[in-house]
């Protein structure tokens, strides 16, 4: 349920890409609610990336969307703890990394639709 589309300047390989998957599903966890195993998501390596004026040879980022909203030191944590898996992998400095965190009041998936506003009955969502 959970998605993050990471782009990244520096190729990784395969084993990178898993690690940084299971380091990204951690980092889930300090928004509630969310657990590793809920995340899909998108590893785009070998991208380029042009900012501040130049080409950058080690820059990443992160589109991160979920259902609901938390409270900001909730979506403080995460992020930190996103773009310190993207430095563990990738060895990309934090400073280099830059971020989007899209809070949905609305999601479809698995057949249905969960609105945060408006429950159907009937529904299996929460």
């Amino acid at each position: 349920m959970p998605y993050m589309r990471v782009s990244l300047s520096k190729k990784l390989t395969e084993e990178q890409r898993q690690s940084l998957y299971e380091k990204l599903g951690e980092a889930l966890r300090h928004i509630p609610g969310k657990e590793p195993g809920m995340l899909f998501a998108e590893i785009e390596d070998g991208r380029q990336f042009y900012a501040y004026g130049k080409k950058q040879d080690n820059f990443a980022f992160v589109d991160a969307r979920y259902f609901s909203r938390v409270e900001y030191h909730a979506k403080r944590n995460f992020a930190i703890a996103v773009m310190k898996a993207i430095e563990e992998v990738a060895g990309t400095q934090s400073v280099n990394i830059s971020m989007n965190i899209f809070e949905l009041s609305t999601w479809a998936g698995f057949g249905d639709l969960n609105d945060e506003f408006y429950k159907e009955p009937g529904s299996g969502w929460g």
